[in-house]
């Protein structure tokens, strides 16, 4: 199951700035890692391999809540993680006289610094879809729903990872994403789970 993709190389292209003359297997190389790497450990590896399975060159054989569950969260989450994952080998090919950017006639150096800050506008806009996605599997209407990520254990391999690590660059002194906050002086706070505004006392759960 390397070489299945859960998006198309045609997808990462439509919805990113990426070129329509790109290298098509350099993209689906791309692909294949940010799965592996990234979805693997947000899915498991017993409900990855099992999404994996259900797809061939005719189709796929997915339940309508798995085709829910890709179409409208997973397939976002590959295309911007894919695409931050991909930037730098968009911008400095290895090649046999090293690593460079540009055409090959006129190559000139990298610049590192430029390189960072367009993969942190991308891995932080990756992050968003990757909680979207976290959210939808624990909280949200695709909670219960899905066995093999229910029941996978050490022995499947990766087993997933459940934990909330999204942010967004504002904070919020002493909230959480978990539905509780300490609120401080009259500045309420917001959790997606409920609107809390209590006392320190009240808060903690």
């Amino acid at each position: 199951m390397a070489n299945i993709l859960l998006i198309s190389e045609t997808k990462l292209k439509s919805f990113t700035s990426i070129n329509k003359n790109v290298d098509i297997d350099v993209i689906r190389a791309e692909i294949l890692v940010t799965q592996d790497l990234h979805l693997q450990s947000v899915l498991g590896t017993k409900f990855y391999n099992s999404l994996l399975a259900k797809v061939s060159l005719t189709g796929n054989t997915f339940t309508s809540d798995e085709t829910t569950l890709v179409n409208d969260y997973i397939a976002p989450f590959l295309v911007q993680k894919s695409y931050a994952e991909l930037l730098p080998f968009l911008w400095a090919r290895t090649m046999n006289r090293g690593v460079v950017t540009g055409e090959m006639e006129n190559a000139t150096s990298v610049d590192p610094e430029t390189m960072k800050y367009l993969r942190g506008i991308q891995i932080q806009r990756a992050d968003f879809y990757r909680q979207r996605l976290l959210d939808y599997l624990i909280t949200g209407a695709g909670q219960g729903i899905f066995p093999d990520y229910l029941s996978a254990t050490s022995t499947d391999g990766m087993t997933p990872i459940k934990t909330q690590r999204y942010s967004g660059g504002i904070v919020l002194n002493h909230t959480t994403r978990k539905g509780y906050a300490y609120p401080k002086g009259n500045i309420q706070s917001y959790s997606e789970d409920s609107y809390v505004n209590k006392g320190r006392e009240e808060c903690c759960d």
